[in-house]
């Protein structure tokens, strides 16, 4: 077990007059290069280097504001960068903001957690990037900003507010429930065990599944169109719902289960082993209905370019963009006291 810190200090009492009396006003904006708004025009980072070793563990992400975007690896060690960024109208409340971010972590036999906190608000952002073991249960518990994890083969489970979560090579269980953006959960392999949940009250879902999987699918939207493609599906029934519809069918023997349910947005059923198009199938009943296999969808959607004769849809749900700080100024490194090592 190891870690490593690349940190700026400041004394004591400077900081807590930092944090304390230059907090930057909301009247200070800054936009990136593709012209988004945000607050404070400069900024400071530091980066935190940490490793630990999850030993069966669930290894949990507690966080507020930032990226996230971790990937499996054949190493036993999570190891993780947690890029810190503080902005404000110029250095000094920059400095001050940055210094409010902190970085804990805490271990049990059940589970190893890094929390991040801070009193800077909107002003302050943690990225966390790095490797974890393939076989890792991970746990991310996020506010805002995308989520991205790939090659992680264990238990996934993502509570999020604000920002798209994309999963690759999934291979046991998936919770992920968020309240604004898109999912989209790609499966290497479906466990007949698995169950997979996937929740978003606004944002499309896309999710990708091996011809081989064994499950039960229950999925539905109040607003927006139900597609498949390039699935074996049997017993399937279609209800209209709302401005959506309900749709449930069976792969195999259905033995995993999956869930998705949507406020307002589209459904994508999709197998990973051949990418195919989408082709929706408009529904002109309010009548429970058996319909073909590879062909579901719910009430037009106003909104699509589609032509209404029911021809391919090939829109997909836009991949999570990763931003960074365009003007950011990286603080000088130096040794840290003010990190635990991980157990």
């Amino acid at each position: 077990m190891f870690w490593s810190t690349r940190l700026f200090f400041l004394p004591v009492l400077g900081a807590l007059l930092l944090g304390a009396c230059q907090q930057p006003s909301t009247s200070d904006v800054d936009q990136t290069d593709e012209g988004v708004l945000r607050l404070g025009s400069v900024a400071v980072v530091d980066t935190v280097e940490r490793a630990v070793a999850p030993n069966d563990r669930p290894l949990v992400i507690d966080g507020f504001r930032g990226r996230v975007n971790l990937s499996g690896s054949e190493s036993s060690t999570a190891d993780l960068r947690f890029a810190r960024q503080g902005r404000g109208q110029d250095r000094e409340s920059a400095k001050g903001v940055l210094e409010d971010v902190e970085i804990t972590e805490s271990g049990s036999d059940q589970s190893f957690t890094y929390t991040l906190e801070t009193d800077g608000g909107a002003y302050a952002v943690v990225d966390v990037i790095g490797t974890v073991p393939r076989a890792s249960e991970l746990r991310i518990e996020q506010s805002k900003g995308p989520v991205s994890i790939s090659g992680v083969q264990g238990a996934l489970t993502v509570d999020h507010d604000h920002g798209p979560v994309t999963i690759e090579g999934a291979a046991a269980s998936v919770d992920v429930q968020i309240e604004n953006g898109d999912i989209q959960a790609d499966f290497r392999t479906l466990p007949p065990e698995a169950t997979v949940t996937l929740q978003t009250a606004n944002g499309d879902v896309r999710l990708g599944l091996p011809s081989t999987a064994s499950a039960q699918v229950d999925v539905q939207t109040n607003v927006g169109v139900i597609r498949t493609s390039g699935l074996s599906l049997s017993d399937e029934r279609f209800m209209p719902r709302n401005a959506g519809g309900q749709y449930t069918a069976q792969m195999g023997a259905g033995e995993a289960s999956i869930e998705v349910q949507v406020q307002n947005g589209s459904i994508l059923l999709q197998g990973t082993d051949a990418r195919e198009e989408a082709v929706p199938v408009r529904v002109d009943t309010a009548e429970t209905e058996s319909l073909p296999a590879d062909s579901v969808a719910g009430a037009p959607d106003p909104s699509s370019d589609e032509p209404a004769d029911g021809s391919p849809d090939t829109t997909i749900a836009p991949q999570p963009e990763e931003t960074a700080p365009s003007d950011t100024t990286q603080t000088p490194s130096s040794p840290s006291s003010d990190t635990a090592t991980g157990r």
